[in-house]
């Protein structure tokens, strides 16, 4: 077997991957200073003596990587066949991070698809790892804008890989051991008591919904039972993932979905790491909407038209979308709501908030948690109030700020 260049090899290891590539292949650690190196050596024969290998551990030191390419050496030369193929297949391969293959089969020409198609398949597939994220925080049958923030910072997180010719597959890989929070961490850096999950955790999660909504389609077929459904959302089945897997199989000949669990371990071991495939067919279509038409029905959406002032206004940086917090003086029992603007809305409101006006908006009311937000916006007029109706808007009341 032609050796790899090793210092590529140590570019694309840490001495941690290559302890567990050793100790899987029956390598024993004997001795060291720790934080500074360990010394590891091949399996052998009672009573015979071998010199192993000097394996760095302390990465701010500054001969740190040419000790790793040393030790890398020295494992190539030491080893068997199996820790030579690791090596060299470390030196090829990268770990992105555990591996979500959307495919959509389409009678166009092998390795293309229709466009509107492809639309479909990435929304499909974006839907599917949103809604993976939002089922680790809670369950429920329709999820409207909850549990976003968890769902958004994983999707952040998410590669998109190259295309395959298959009729067409979308590829993503998640990092599966960042940790992700349900809700966004203060910048004062003490982290509150908050529900963390990690990427694995968010892609087992995408096996389990699909495997909720595969089944539950298949009671449905059989006993022609629609209560099978309401059953299943314990398991992760919801209306936005009913609208996914609707959008992975319209217009197609059926559609698959593909996981397979990798990481620094999957890597560095003999074999590959776990692999789970979830199909539907055209034919599963009518099931999935008659289930997103049952669990829509539990959305609590109420459209209002709010009237408030400005008391808050966020956004990451000038000329980008915002959020506003206003005081609501009418149209809605909420006293407190969250808004998303655009651009010339958020500048609408800042004028709002620097004289002293009011907002009158229109949109879809939600509460997500102990927040009211009012989403879809529309901004009808300003409007001056008389200082007694402020007054009213600011009263005590029992929900939690907003900012």
């Amino acid at each position: 077997m032609t050796a790899p260049d090793f210092r590529e090899v140590a570019q694309h290891l840490t001495d941690s991957q290559l302890a567990i590539a050793l100790q899987a292949n029956g390598w024993e650690r004997y001795g060291g200073q720790a934080l500074s190196y360990s010394r590891w050596r091949p399996a052998t024969a009672e009573g015979e003596s071998i010199r192993g290998l000097l394996l760095p551990e302390n990465r701010d030191a500054s001969d740190y990587s040419e000790l790793l390419s040393q030790a890398v050496a020295r494992a190539w030369n030491l080893g068997d066949n199996q820790v030579r193929s690791i090596l060299k297949r470390a030196a090829s391969v990268r770990s992105l991070g555990d591996e979500m293959k959307f495919h959509k089969e389409s009678r166009t020409r092998r390795g293309t698809i229709a466009w509107t198609a492809g639309e479909d398949l990435l929304s499909g597939a974006h839907k599917s790892m949103a809604v993976a994220a939002k089922t680790r925080r809670s369950k429920a049958a329709y999820y409207g804008n909850s549990n976003s923030y968890l769902a958004k910072s994983f999707l952040d997180s998410v590669l998109m890989g190259q295309t395959e010719v298959g009729s067409y597959v979308v590829t993503a890989y998640a990092p599966p051991d960042e940790v992700f929070t349900e809700r966004k961490v203060p910048a004062s850096g003490a982290i509150p008591l908050i529900g963390t999950h990690s990427g694995r955790e968010i892609t087992q999660g995408l096996v389990s919904i699909l495997e909720a909504a595969r089944e539950s389609v298949d009671h449905f077929n059989e006993s022609g039972s629609t209560s099978g459904f309401m059953e299943y959302v314990g398991r992760g089945l919801c209306y936005e993932l009913t609208q996914a897997v609707r959008s992975l199989i319209r217009d197609s000949d059926g559609a698959e979905v593909e996981v397979e669990f990798n990481s620094a371990e999957d890597l560095l071991s003999a074999s590959s790491g776990e692999r789970r495939k979830l199909e539907f067919s055209p034919a599963d279509y009518s099931a999935l909407e008659t289930a997103g038409t049952l669990l829509a029905a539990t959305a609590q959406v109420e459209y209002v038209t709010v009237l408030g002032t400005v008391t808050l206004l966020e956004r990451p940086k000038p000329g980008s979308p915002g959020v506003a917090r206003l005081d609501v003086v009418g149209g809605t029992a909420a006293r407190k709501m969250r808004v998303r603007l655009k651009v010339e809305d958020y500048d609408m409101a800042v004028d709002a908030h620097r004289n002293n006006l009011a907002l009158r908006i229109s949109g879809r009311q939600e509460l997500e948690g102990n927040f009211y937000w009012l989403y879809d916006p529309q901004i009808i007029e300003l409007v001056r109030l008389a200082p007694d109706e402020v007054g009213a808007s600011l009263e005590a009341h029992p929900q939690d700020p907003l900012f």
